[in-house]
């Protein structure tokens, strides 16, 4: 069941819904409010649905930013001038108001769609429908590029100071994306945890074959798994866009790492963006809690899902997430048998 309400831990709307619909995107619950004529909760879904575009939009941006200050520095640029050079460089992309206009027009029809009490007319939904989904795309496009980006400027990094300088660019990026987000983390439920992490890769990435943002979410007992099929940002860049049809994002040669590090999972051939998963996720959060923060199983087949873990008791995080990024396994953590040097595809179950 909808959940949508203020959630004082982070000080914003957040989607706390029952499991059976927290993976479905908020677009699709939209259409559904839409056509049923239930505008107060359609009208409140849109803006909701906005806000997770905006809020990752805007996180990318700031990540563009921080590794154009990073190049910056490290070419020689005075240190009084890198932040503003990298801020003026993205501007651009902050100040344009992507879906605005869309989302605006968008409500005035879901208004006017009800005549009146229990009558929808259909025409004018339909119309509101499409004025959602461009709303979507005029994020998306945009968010597939700015991913790409991200590759693209680590790639510079990686083959111009060697690869070990991407783990010092994401370390300086660290706390204004990720520690910001994720400040709140242990004052948060279970519930509340695995809802935020939901939001990012739901609206936030535009996952799943559909780009719409749907997920799975299986309740296991001690964790919540998340499977994304597939994730919308590093594995659209890996595998492609299934909406479009555009192929994988080329790489190049200097695209992913040759050495293994215990930063990528002491695999080779991470790319770059997807490295980031490992070092805020688990390997950063594990020098500083002695646990991971958010394991996941990342799988080298770009075809395989993606899937993340939320631990309802983080004491509690299985054996196995601990030596693939260099952990000491804690004495009480439960060894479930699982390998830690084997993949894991995800799936359903």
């Amino acid at each position: 069941m909808l959940r949508l309400e203020f959630n004082a831990t982070l000080g914003r709307q957040l989607r706390l819904d029952d499991l059976e619909t927290l993976g479905i995107s908020s677009q699709t619950l939209a259409e559904e409010a839409i056509r049923a004529g239930r505008k107060e909760e359609a009208i409140a879904l849109v803006d909701y649905f906005y806000q997770e575009m905006r809020i990752m939009h805007d996180i990318l941006i700031t990540w563009l930013e921080d590794i154009m200050r990073y190049i910056l520095a490290r070419r020689g640029v005075p240190a009084d001038q890198t932040q503003l050079l990298s801020s003026e460089l993205l501007q651009t992309w902050r100040a344009y108001d992507f879906g605005v206009g869309l989302r605006e027009k968008c409500k005035q029809a879901i208004w006017n769609s009800q005549t009146e009490a229990n009558t929808v007319n259909m025409m004018i939904a339909n119309q509101a429908i499409d004025l959602l989904d461009r709303m979507r795309l005029q994020f998306k496009f945009p968010h597939d590029v700015l991913v790409a980006w991200v590759q693209d400027l680590l790639t510079y990094v990686a083959k111009t100071w060697g690869e070990e300088a991407v783990l010092d660019s994401i370390l300086e990026t660290h706390q204004n994306i990720w520690g910001d987000r994720y400040r709140r983390w242990d004052e948060m439920t279970p519930h509340e945890k695995i809802a935020l992490t939901v939001e990012g890769m739901r609206g936030g990435h535009f996952s799943g074959e559909r780009r719409r943002g749907d997920i799975t979410i299986i309740d296991q007992g001690d964790r919540y798994k998340m499977v994304m099929d597939l994730c919308g940002s590093g594995g659209v860049l890996r595998r492609g866009d299934p909406e479009t049809g555009r192929g994988p994002h080329p790489i190049g040669e200097h695209g992913t790492n040759h050495t293994p590090y215990l930063w990528t999972w002491q695999k080779t051939g991470i790319h770059w963006y997807c490295s980031h998963c490992c070092i805020a996720m688990e390997w950063l959060p594990g020098r500083k809690r002695g646990r991971p923060l958010r394991p996941l199983d990342h799988v080298l087949d770009p075809q395989a899902p993606c899937t993340w873990y939320v631990y309802k008791d983080e004491a509690a995080t299985r054996a196995y997430h601990y030596p693939r990024s260099g952990l000491e396994i804690p004495g009480d953590a439960p060894d479930t048998g699982e390998d830690w040097a084997k993949e894991y595809p995800g799936g359903s179950s």
